[in-house]
């Protein structure tokens, strides 16, 4: 069955499905990576600790935190909280989502694909667990790059200055969390572009020479993103180091891309065809009465 086949309302429904099932699952691993313990035993050993909420020193979370601070804040510099009291809850919070978007980033990969996967001929559908396993993958490899590579680089080129000018080394909590957390999740979103534009071009949904022919209108565009949202207040230098590796994948995705659909025939031509019940007339699109006989198609 074809997606230009099926009434609006069912896509949707359809829609509406596989939402609900990227909702309830992020939820779900939300709960978990807030309240699971890295040590169950001990919190067995101890159940008081969930009464006084001081197992929320030792949950999966609390453990993420500790590596971010042990990692990335220099010796000597100190977070406090500068928004309030309530700023350690909402950084909590925070990291726990950072962490369910990591973990649910492979079902979000396979509902997206099995949304479409009614428009797909037989041959593309074997595509699914590629894609879902190489934008997992590539997900992970772009938030690893963003915390060893990216969010360490910021931090090293910003020390200089604060020094320079003379200013103490206190720095506001959230500010420095949200910050490595916007450059973690975002650099590992901007990892599975490649995967994307693959997809696309193997599809052939798009024309890998519509890549070609707008290249530099890409990278621009990559560039302002990367310098935008990838990294804040880190320097051009910093622009560049994640510029590179982004548009070095999307052109190597372009490549492979080009290479899968070379001697396939378009996807146009490969359009299901209606055929009239009464004369047995064909056509490309799904109408309600025949063009050649004018009775029902259905």
């Amino acid at each position: 069955m074809f997606l230009g086949r099926l009434p609006f309302a069912e896509h949707i429904t359809e829609l509406r499905r596989r939402l609900k099932v990227v909702l309830v699952s992020f939820l779900i691993i939300l709960l978990v990576v807030m309240l699971a313990p890295v040590n169950p035993l001990h919190s067995i050993q101890d159940p008081y600790e969930y009464i006084n909420l001081s197992f929320l020193t030792g949950t999966v979370v609390a453990a993420f935190l500790g590596q971010v601070r042990a990692y990335l804040v220099p010796k000597g510099w100190q977070l406090i909280a500068a928004q309030g009291i309530g700023e350690g809850m909402e950084i909590y919070f925070v990291a726990s989502i950072v962490l369910a978007l990591a973990v649910e980033m492979p079902i979000l990969a396979y509902e997206t694909y099995k949304f479409v996967d009614p428009a797909l001929k037989e041959d593309e559908r074997k595509l699914v667990y590629p894609f879902v396993t190489s934008a997992a993958i590539l997900f992970v490899v772009g938030l690893l790059f963003g915390y060893y590579v990216l969010a360490k680089f910021l931090v090293i080129a910003l020390a200089p200055f604060l020094q320079a000018a003379g200013i103490s080394f206190f720095i506001d909590a959230a500010s420095f969390y949200y910050v490595v957390f916007l450059i973690i999740v975002a650099t590992g979103v901007s990892f599975t572009s490649p995967v994307f534009v693959y997809t696309l071009i193997r599809l052939q949904i798009i024309e890998a020479d519509f890549f070609s022919k707008n290249r530099v209108i890409i990278w621009f565009l990559i560039w302002v993103v990367t310098g935008l949202f990838l990294t804040p207040d880190g320097g051009p230098l910093l622009d560049v180091v994640i510029f590179i590796p982004i548009t070095t994948m999307v052109e190597l995705a372009v490549w492979l891309g080009r290479r899968s659909v070379r001697g396939k025939p378009p996807r146009a031509d490969a359009r299901p065809k209606y055929v009239c019940p009464s004369c047995g007339a064909t056509s490309d699109k799904p109408v309600l009465f025949c063009e050649k006989c004018g009775k029902s198609m259905a």
